[in-house]
């Protein structure tokens, strides 16, 4: 073999053993290598460019806006399936003959097969495309959510909620990391905050469409024992900006980033020439780019990508898992999922029962002045007295109205998080918004005063919700790289566990005690603030 000087003149002692034409092409080669290097010595370094500095070369453009709008309605088609059940419950009460408990359920069996999904998607979101997931996933919750609107059986329809759950858990664990992966480091913060405001758009939307909707008073029958009323309506609308996102999806590259790590470096390289034509109106090889510099993928991950095997698969899950679980890493990540849950717990959980419980305060007629728990009391009293008369599955516009002022409550926490956290720090705003929370939840068991119940409500719903996605980002700072899409994920999977066994307390309990709900509420958000202040976030 030659030196790595170019020399070939000189020989290893090893080399006499070669043979004659084994030593003749090997010197031509070195000829055509040492020409190349005399021509242009700086070629090939010069032709290799990080994913990320070539995106600073493109600029933020057309591309970084199509991508934001896109994935923030994937964000919120994820919103307008789960809280949007909120309005539906109350609406199909009549049609299904349901208990608080059986609306517990029917709230719960989305975020079931979320939880259930969620890691699955997110494992193949790494493996085969982000893309694919997003556009696979989307489709599947669009024809089982249609399904399910022409559904009679209270049984069935809770199970098409739980297989629409399945589905919607594709954009829940992979519209972050596809949107983020189209971004330099110091937008990638902002732009994911702005992201986050759809899930208050959302939160807007789910009650404005409803009020519009519910309002009509009409019925088809259909058969003896189904009559399609305007409730079932309510599904295609809140279908509609998952399915625009899906056809502008279908024109989009897959992530340049994922392609790298797959060694899909020809692909990559042809998706980040699509950013710039559209940014820029030019190809790389304008701006002088022609190769971009391959990522890393560690030796395990290529070996059981390349089999087929389930119990490979299974296993390369449980290997990719198991360090999060062990030293230095498995402190801070259960505290960071039992804090997740119990985020999930008391401002997703709540959130589900927000219109319900609303709609039941607004029915106090006599106008006298009681506490919430009184009047939720008092309500289920009159239903109970009134069970001879005709089901109503009147939804009161202000119950409506209360429901707006919640998502843009979220909308605005949203907005004001980056400047609070610029001033106090992330987990000084965890704390204060998880402490004025677990107040505003306590001080519901005595304030009497209709307009203080509802902002105090709306607070102690809000501020949760809101902190979560700080939280999200301080899992991100807690464990390595090749570890953190994994941690999230499982993070917001047992956060999700957490909202539907908080949905199921309420149903449970909200009847018959009321105050001690509230309580429990309030005490899980303590326990989960003092559990903040001992993570290094």
């Amino acid at each position: 073999m030659l030196p790595n000087n170019g020399s070939s003149d000189t020989k290893l002692p090893m080399e006499l053993n070669l043979s004659e034409s084994s030593i003749v092409n090997e010197e031509s080669t070195q000829q055509r290598t040492k020409c190349c290097s005399v021509n242009s010595p700086q070629d090939t370094p010069m032709l290799q460019h990080d994913y990320e500095a070539v995106l600073d070369m493109i600029g933020f453009g057309r591309t970084q806006w199509i991508m934001l709008l896109v994935c923030g309605m994937l964000l919120m088609v994820l919103i307008n399936e789960t809280m949007g059940m909120s309005i539906i419950t109350i609406a199909s009460q009549c049609d299904f003959a349901t208990s608080s408990v059986d609306k517990a359920v029917m709230n719960a069996a989305s975020f079931v097969g979320i939880g259930l999904c969620s890691y699955v998607w997110g494992y193949l979101s790494d493996t085969t495309g982000r893309r694919t997931v997003l556009l696979y996933s989307t489709v599947g919750a669009t024809l089982f959510s249609t399904i399910s609107m022409f559904i009679p059986n209270y049984w069935v329809y809770v199970f098409m909620r739980f297989v629409v759950g399945l589905f919607i858990a594709g954009p829940s664990s992979t519209t972050y990391a596809y949107l983020g992966e189209f971004y330099t480091t110091r937008h990638c913060a902002v732009v994911l905050n702005y992201a986050s405001l759809f899930v208050g758009i959302g939160m807007v939307y789910v009650p404005a469409i409803a009020w519009l909707v519910l309002t009509m008073d009409w019925s088809l029958h259909i058969s003896e024992n189904f009559t399609f009323r305007p409730w079932r309506v309510l599904t295609p609308f809140y279908l509609l900006p998952g399915l625009i996102a899906t056809v502008v999806l279908t024109a989009l590259p897959e992530s340049p980033k994922l392609l790298l790590s797959l060694g899909k470096d020809e692909e990559a390289l042809t998706a980040v020439n699509w950013i710039c034509r559209r940014n820029t109106g030019k190809d790389l090889k304008q701006l002088g780019v022609e190769k971009l510099r391959a990522e890393e993928t560690m030796e395990v991950d290529k070996k059981f990508l390349r089999s087929k095997s389930c119990y490979d698969t299974i296993k390369h899950i449980w290997l990719e898992t198991r360090p999060l679980l062990r030293r230095p890493y498995v402190l801070n990540f259960m505290i960071c999922c039992t804090c997740m849950s119990g985020m999930f717990f008391s401002s997703t959980g709540m959130a589900l029962w927000f219109s319900e419980i609303q709609n039941r305060v607004s029915s106090n007629a006599d106008g006298r002045t009681l506490t919430i728990c009184e009047l939720i009391t008092q309500s289920n009293g009159d239903s109970v007295n009134n069970s001879t008369k005709p089901c109503t599955d009147h939804i009161s516009n202000k119950s409506y109205l209360d429901s707006i002022y919640l998502g843009l409550c979220f909308i605005a926490g949203y907005a004001l998080v980056g400047v609070i956290i610029n001033i106090f720090g992330r987990k000084a705003t965890i704390i204060g918004s998880m402490f004025l929370s677990a107040a505003c939840c306590l001080a519901l068991n005595w304030l009497t005063d209709p307009i203080a119940i509802v902002i105090f409500f709306i607070v102690f719903v809000t501020m949760p919700g809101v902190c979560v996605s700080l939280l999200g980002s301080g899992v991100v700072n807690l464990v390595p790289t090749y570890l953190r899409g994994k941690a999230v994920c499982i993070c917001f999977l047992i956060g999700r566990a957490g909202s539907v066994f908080g949905s199921n307390i309420i149903g449970a309990m909200l009847e018959s005690y009321c105050n001690l709900t509230f309580s429990l509420f309030s005490g899980i958000i303590f326990v989960s603030m003092l559990l903040i202040l001992i993570l290094p976030i």
